[in-house]
Order: structure tokens, then C-alpha cells, then sequence
């Protein structure tokens, strides 16, 4: 369990003694596909690490729509904003892909703060990174249309020095990423057909074969498509 740990960010860093310490304070738990950890409103009694699987945590509206807020992997914490915040969570959390999970407690969390402000620290670094992201999922749904998102969602995969012709694979199926992007299959589909006739990109089934980053950067950055 410590070298999953010590993948995230709330406990790198940590020297050996301190990490036995926070094994000591965590509750290992195994859940299955499908599976809610939390509904939106539940009280805030704790937030997870994942040491291995998948969860997302979303909104829905009245109307069934889903907005997904995150997809947490191995390393990711989740919850830690209600516990210390609004005490309900603002968001549900379902396992898509099953797996390990350790919980805290506040009140174990605290003593693991004070024996070691390191956390603290790294709690707040871990709280920025979500506020970030956030304020970015806001500027897209905002300001961006979709096919820009999904342009930027691809370069975000990319590697940095992916060359031209090289694949990758989706690491979400379309409906997934329909919600992570804030829009409908339907629409989605038509942005990836719109990427496909610039060129930038082309699909075979969940793989995108890239053609040309320096195209695909710039319909990331707002640039209306235009066919090639």
C-alpha cells in the first residue's frame, strides 16, 4: 500500500516512519464496478485515495443529465474539499472501474497533520490542483465550443514529442467523454468528424491517429476548423 500512496499527492515526500504512520490511519476498502461511494448531499465523513481502479465524480440535473467533474485514477484523492468545507459533498462518486480504495477520516486525517505539517502542506498543493482544474472544466463548458474541447482533450493525451502518424487510444468510451466534455454522443460525433476534415486527426474506432499537432494545437487554442 505505501508505494501507492506515496504516488499522491497528499503523501510525497514522506520519509518511511511517516508513511507507516499514514498506513496506520487508512481504511483499505475493494469496490466493484457500478458501485456509489457517496450521492450528492451525503454528510462529508471522509475522502479517498485510489490505489487502483477508476471513479468519477459528477453532477446530475433534475432532468438526468450527467456533467462529469473528474475522472480520479491510481494516486488521485477525492472528497477531501466537502470534508473540510461544506461537510456535504457537492457530487456523487461511482467506481467505472473496480478496484482499491483507502479512506480518512477528519478526525484520523488531523493527527496524521500533526505528527507531520508536510501534509498540510501537500493538501493545500492537492486542493489547488482541483481548483484549477475546475476553473478550467468552467472555462470550456463557458467559453469554448466543442470541438475545441475535444481538441484540447486530445493534445492533453498526446505525449510531447508524439510524432505525426503515431496512434493513441481513448482512454474513455464516446459516452464517457461525451459528459466529461459537456455535450451529448450525438454531438460529440460530429466534432470528431469535423476534426477528421481538417486533417489534423483520423479515428479508427476508439484510436486517433495523429497527423498534424501543430493543426490540432491551433483549433485548441479557438481557431474555427476549416476543411483541408
Amino acid at each position: 500500500m505505501s508505494k501507492s500512496l506515496s504516488e499522491s499527492v497528499l503523501f510525497s515526500g514522506l520519509d518511511a516512519a511517516h508513511m507507516r504512520l499514514v498506513e496506520q490511519a487508512a481504511q483499505q476498502v475493494s469496490v466493484d464496478k457500478g458501485a456509489f461511494l457517496f450521492f450528492q448531499d451525503d454528510p462529508a465523513d471522509r475522502f479517498y485515495v485510489i490505489l487502483s481502479g477508476k471513479v468519477k465524480i459528477f453532477k446530475s440535473s433534475p432532468d438526468g443529465k450527467e456533467q462529469i467533474l473528474l475522472m480520479a485514477g491510481p494516486g488521485d484523492s477525492f472528497g477531501e474539499a466537502a470534508l473540510f468545507a461544506t461537510k456535504t459533498y457537492p457530487a456523487a462518486a461511482e467506481v467505472v472501474e473496480s478496484g482499491d480504495l483507502v479512506y480518512f477520516t477528519l478526525r484520523r486525517f488531523m493527527s496524521l497533520v500533526h505528527e507531520n505539517p508536510t501534509i498540510a502542506v501537500n493538501m493545500i498543493a492537492r486542493l489547488s490542483m482541483l481548483l484549477h482544474h475546475l476553473t478550467r472544466l468552467v472555462q470550456r463548458l463557458s467559453l469554448e465550443d466543442v470541438v475545441t474541447r475535444l481538441a484540447e482533450y486530445i493534445l492533453d493525451l498526446l505525449p510531447d514529442d508524439q510524432a505525426a502518424g503515431q496512434s493513441i487510444v481513448l482512454d474513455e468510451k464516446k459516452m464517457v467523454l461525451a459528459s466529461i466534455l459537456g455535450t451529448i454522443p450525438e454531438t460529440l460525433s460530429r466534432a470528431f468528424a469535423g476534426l477528421v476534415k481538417t486533417g489534423a486527426i483520423s479515428i479508427d474506432g476508439q484510436t486517433i491517429i495523429m497527423h498534424d499537432r501543430r493543426r490540432l494545437a491551433e483549433i485548441a487554442a479557438g481557431e474555427k476548423i476549416r476543411p483541408t
